[in-house]
């Protein structure tokens, strides 16, 4: 398997022992991974002995993490209509004690058990509500990072995996709470380009990365902060879809005449176009025709980053492409309305 220090030259040897499992009992969501490992797309693992860090995830994200949830959610959801449609042979799974689960009935329990275990509420008094230990919170009106992670505070954290589920899952979502969420992101994760990868309060937030910083400081090191702030551009699409989504809802269901709701469309399209600007201006002067892969602080240049990369460029194809959906609606709309 090639497995240990030749797979990877930085890890502890605890970072290789796993653990993953799904909480049948009561949320239903695949949790696991380790303190030592890097378990998702935030991957950087330490690497500096001068600042005592060789082998230290940044960001472990142990735990059920955020956008894992949802596209959890969205995988059942997917199973069980093919079920339903007699596609797929498999109604659902054997757990390790032994019961039967379909995968509607999983998909019920996730979408039970998410708004209670992720939301950070707005009023203090309602904490109890969500399983929230006031004692960490650092923000209010968001939904947490990750649920169960073996450091409690870490589960707080404000990042930008939220919009990944609330576009591939958004029935998990209170639309009013996404909506209060959605507005947190944009004042304060949202940057010119790319999305900032930790809420710049947190004490961890370290906005500029340099691979080659070879100091003794563990929280930049080596560039061990890669996702600690440093704004990366591929969330930003799932970001711009999460407005789309919720921002439409909204507005649908608070507009009752057909003008009303077609100008409050409208200007939900034009926000989002507005949000293009500078994404457009980077792509046609940038001398690879593309997005970077991040930027450090407010857009400013990383010499570090990848000038261009696919999925920064590919997820903002997609963005697009609802985006031009949602034109369609309006021109529509605005065909059926009597003139003047």
């Amino acid at each position: 398997w090639n497995a240990g220090s030749a797979l990877d030259s930085q890890m502890r040897d605890e970072g290789f022992n796993v653990d993953i499992s799904v909480d049948f009992a009561s949320t239903g969501f695949v949790s696991g991974g380790s303190q030592w490992n890097c378990g998702t797309w935030m991957d950087k693992m330490g690497s500096s002995d001068k600042a005592g860090i060789r082998g230290v995830p940044a960001t472990p994200r142990d735990g059920a993490d955020i956008e894992i949830v949802g596209l959890q959610k969205s995988t059942l959801r997917w199973l069980a209509e093919l079920f339903h449609q007699s596609i797929f042979a498999h109604e659902g799974v054997t757990t390790t004690s032994g019961s039967q689960i379909t995968y509607s009935q999983w998909d019920q329990l996730v979408q039970d058990s998410f708004e209670k275990h992720f939301w950070v509420p707005l009023d203090p008094s309602d904490d109890v509500e969500y399983h929230v230990d006031s004692t960490v919170v650092n923000r209010r009106g968001i939904y947490r990072d990750t649920y169960g992670s073996s450091t409690a505070w870490a589960d707080y954290q404000f990042r930008p995996n939220i919009s990944i589920a609330m576009t591939v899952a958004p029935e998990l979502f209170d639309p009013e709470h996404a909506v209060i969420c959605l507005h947190k992101i944009s004042s304060v994760l949202a940057g010119p380009l790319g999305m900032r990868t930790l809420d710049p309060r947190d004490m961890r937030y370290r906005p500029n990365y340099d691979n080659s910083n070879d100091s003794s400081d563990p929280l930049v090191a080596q560039g061990i902060n890669y996702h600690q702030g440093p704004e990366w551009l591929w969330p930003t699409a799932y970001y711009l879809r999460a407005r789309l989504l919720f921002l439409h809802k909204a507005v649908s269901q608070r507009q009752a005449a057909s003008a009303e709701l077609t100008h409050a469309l409208r200007t939900v399209y034009h926000e989002l176009h507005a949000n293009m600007v500078n994404l457009k201006h980077h792509i046609s002067s940038s001398s690879f025709a593309g997005l970077p892969e991040l930027t450090n602080r407010d857009g400013s240049y990383c010499r570090d980053s990848c000038e261009t990369q696919a999925w920064s460029s590919g997820c903002l194809l997609m963005a697009l492409h609802e985006m031009a959906k949602l034109e369609l609606i309006v021109h529509e709309a605005l065909a059926l309305q009597p003139a003047d």
